[in-house]
Parts: structure tokens; sequence; C-alpha cells
């Protein structure tokens, strides 16, 4: 199962990357300060929701500037201004390195870690133990902000591409 779930958060982020190849930093953040999730927002959101496996796990990872928190962190509303945001380039960098140490994490987990508790609040009604919440983390959290990313691109009317 570990291989399938790997497979498949390739393929998330494959299309993820698809869907951005044509949003230019200029309009990364446009229709964030309406309330809209911007393919920025999504991709700083993927960055900070990383470090609640890491932490669970006491991965050491680089740490980030905190106003990325406060931009990103689930529930933390609307972006008031564009200003010093990070770019395209600087939150895929981020989210290459992050998920690079969270699949190495998953690939590692053993038998007793994967039946584990988890410790989402969030998450404790949705998914049994460690093995779903990691998995969702890394193959349906991601396929749903992709859903966002095709919406909010119709919205600016910009070619969706993809597969």
């Amino acid at each position: 199962m570990t291989s399938t779930i790997i497979s498949l958060f390739h393929f998330q982020v494959t299309y993820l990357k698809k869907l951005l190849s044509n949003v230019s930093d200029e309009v990364l953040y446009q229709k964030q300060l309406e309330g809209f999730n911007s393919p920025g927002w999504i991709l700083g959101h993927f960055c900070i929701e990383a470090e609640d496996v890491l932490n669970h796990f006491k991965i050491n990872y680089p740490p980030l500037d905190p106003t990325w928190s406060k931009w990103f962190k689930n529930g933390s509303g609307k972006i008031e201004t564009d200003a010093n945001l990070p770019t395209k380039e600087a939150l895929l960098h981020v989210f290459d390195e992050r998920y690079k140490l969270l699949i190495e994490l998953y690939a590692s987990l053993s038998d007793e870690q994967r039946l584990a508790p988890h410790p989402s609040n969030f998450m404790k009604n949705i998914v049994p133990d460690t093995d779903s919440w990691f998995a969702h983390h890394i193959t349906t959290h991601i396929s749903i902000h992709c859903g966002n990313i095709v919406v909010w691109k119709k919205m600016m009317g910009i070619e969706v591409g993809g597969y």
C-alpha cells in the first residue's frame, strides 16, 4: 500500500506543477484578497501544513519566516496585502524540500507507527490512524487543492492545462 500512496503522491505533484506552469508571479495571489484560495496561498499552505507531520515525528527541517504561518496556516483568513509574499519559485522550493522529507519519512514508518493514533483533532473523525492521516497529507490534501487551482484558473481566464 505504501508504494501505491507514494506513486499517487508523485502523480499529484506532477499535476500540481503542470497546473502552475502558466501561473505567473504577477497573478499568483490574485483573488486571495477577495477571500478565494489563490495558487500562492495553496502552495504556502502545503508548506505550513507539512509541519504538522514533521513536528509529530520530530523531523528537523529548515525553518520559515514566521509570517508564512500567519499567511498560510489553515484558517489564517484573508491575506491583506500581497507585499513581500513569496514567489512561486520560493514556494515550490520549500514545497519540494518539505515533501521530500515527508515521503522519506512515510516510506520508513514501521507497522506499529502506521497503526498508532494520529495527533490531529481536525482529522480524528475522518481517518483512524497515522498511516491514513499521513496518506491524506501526501495525496488527498494535494488533490483537493489542485481542484481549487483549476477553479481559480477558470475564474482568472487562464487556460487550465494539466492532463
